[in-house]
């Protein structure tokens, strides 16, 4: 019975937090003069959290603005990355907006992470209706949220890594073979030169007188 009890505490547990808390993460592309904005819906009191990174392009900067219901609440020029944390003031749709209208022919590839709500707030407050009989539950599935988070946290890194290097080296890549082609029809087009040039040293000319 004890068994049945605490199976459906964790039930509980994890259905607050999934109705609590939403989370979005994507990686988008962005084009020169380019502004994009990203929205979710907040209460008031609520926690939300926002992480980002420019991964590709120029010199890996960006303009973010987080604006609420009525105004700008955070900003950042040209910044390659930064988290903010804040407690919404106002319940109603909040912008995550980036701009790439300072480049001219540069794309950028940006990573966005988004979160609402305040997990472990929830498991806190969820516990605390049954004080006694979860906190061996409540230890346990905190323990196991907090591994999970940080293995997140690290796949995410690895793949802005990952994501980084690929178009370093696609960058590269591309440019060696301008570059190779470039030097092949050079050389083309020497050889050519070289060849008429020598075969007119041998050709007879007609004389004059």
């Amino acid at each position: 019975m004890e068994g049945c009890v605490g199976l459906a505490a964790v039930v509980l547990l994890l259905a607050v937090v999934a109705q609590t808390t939403t989370a979005a993460e994507l990686t988008f592309d962005m084009n020169p003069h380019e502004t994009q904005c990203f929205y979710d819906i907040a209460e008031q009191g609520t926690m939300v959290s926002m992480e980002y990174q420019v991964v590709y392009g120029g010199r890996l900067d960006i303009d973010v603005e987080v604006r609420s219901p009525s105004q700008v609440i955070w900003a950042r020029r040209r910044s390659q990355a930064d988290d903010h944390r804040f407690r919404a003031p106002m319940s109603g749709e909040y912008a995550f907006c980036f701009s790439n209208k300072f480049s001219t022919v540069t794309h950028k590839t940006v990573y966005l992470d988004v979160t609402v709500g305040n997990k472990e707030q929830v498991i806190e407050e969820g516990g605390k209706v049954h004080d006694v009989a979860l906190t061996q539950i409540e230890t346990s599935i905190s323990s196991i949220h907090n591994a999970l988070s940080k293995t997140m946290s690290y796949q995410t890194h690895l793949r802005m890594r990952e994501m980084y290097h690929r178009h370093t080296a696609e960058f590269m890549n591309e440019r060696v073979q301008w570059v190779s082609g470039g030097e092949a029809l050079a050389l083309v087009v020497i050889s050519v030169f070289q060849v008429l040039y020598l075969k007119s040293l041998f050709t007879d000319r007609p004389n004059r007188f």
